[in-house]
């Protein structure tokens, strides 16, 4: 009876273990890897105001410049962005970080698992960043002189500054990439609160498939914030674009008008996956997802492919 009952406690444990998958990079110096991202969003406005769509190609490649027994120094270069669409929506809802960090290379210190530490050039990115980002909105500016009036300039250039601190950096390039999972421990059907772009908040449910060494994770994510959530997003979000007090107020004194017309409730699904190899590098991913807010229907679909390698 004992060596049945160990038999079964056996079992278990090895069920328990082979279920539990942490996600670890296993690079080597000198590997070289090309992605391309193919991003797309196409939205139905409120009121039969029509349709608008925009998207995004881009290039980026990763250079393993050093592995040692603490972890990677990982160089990390968006080479081409190629926009395409109206560019009214690709300004508000695109990654303006994608803009700013393009031609930049961003060295990255990771442990031995792939989590990303810190950024080592950090003052050359914020830099070069920072040109790029103050260069656009001089222009913007210059085209659009009544933009001061809503979203004073001198603001405008300190919500760049807040953007481009070395968290909201590493913080984006984990959103946008597969670097995120490295140094995860998943189990089929663990759930995690995160929050997206955007500040859009959701709960993800992981499931896992190994086969031969690859390893496929799933994550179907949906949102669940509360109506104080969806105004307190807004309001950020408009805060971060550098606009005062005086527009973002108009949220709070029109927000019961806004919930009449029912524009204030957020609903967001996503199905994400990811195709993990060996060497922990991807063979692709996949992003299908859709948001209702205010009126408006999005769709968004982002798909990476790998490109180029030399392993």
């Amino acid at each position: 009876m004992k060596t049945i009952l160990f038999s079964i406690l056996a079992i278990g444990i090895a069920v328990t273990t082979e279920a539990q998958t942490t996600i670890k990079a296993n690079f080597n110096k000198g590997d070289t890897t090309v992605y391309q991202t193919v991003s797309n969003i196409k939205m139905e406005l409120p009121m039969g105001a029509g349709n608008k769509e925009f998207g995004v190609t881009t290039s980026t490649r990763y250079v393993v410049l050093d592995k040692t027994n603490t972890g990677y120094r990982l160089e990390r270069t968006i080479t081409k962005a190629d926009y395409k669409g109206n560019k009214e929506i690709a300004n508000q809802m695109g990654n303006s970080m994608e803009k700013y960090l393009t031609n930049t290379p961003v060295i990255l210190q990771t442990d031995t698992n792939g989590t990303i530490i810190k950024i080592e050039n950090y003052d050359d990115v914020v830099g070069k960043a920072s040109s790029v980002g103050i260069a656009e909105l001089e222009k913007l500016y210059s085209d659009n002189p009544q933009i001061e009036a809503v979203m004073p300039k001198t603001k405008a250039i300190m919500s760049i500054s807040a953007q481009l601190e070395e968290k909201n950096i590493i913080d984006n390039i984990n959103e946008v990439t597969f670097l995120s999972f490295y140094g995860k421990k998943i189990n089929n059907g663990d759930k995690e609160d995160r929050t997206l772009q955007q500040g859009i908040k959701a709960v993800t449910t992981y499931s896992i498939n190994k086969l031969q060494g690859n390893i496929k994770v799933t994550g179907l994510s949906k949102s669940n914030m509360t109506e104080n959530d969806v105004k307190q997003m807004m309001i950020a979000n408009m805060k971060k674009m550098g606009m005062g007090e005086e527009v973002t107020s108009q949220i709070e004194n029109n927000w019961g008008q806004m919930k009449a017309m029912g524009m204030t409730n957020l609903d967001f699904d996503s199905v994400d996956n990811y195709n993990f190899l060996p060497s922990g590098w991807i063979s692709d991913s996949t992003t299908d997802g859709t948001v209702k807010m205010m009126g408006m229907n999005m769709k968004i679909t982002v798909k990476t492919n790998l490109d180029k390698k030399n392993w």
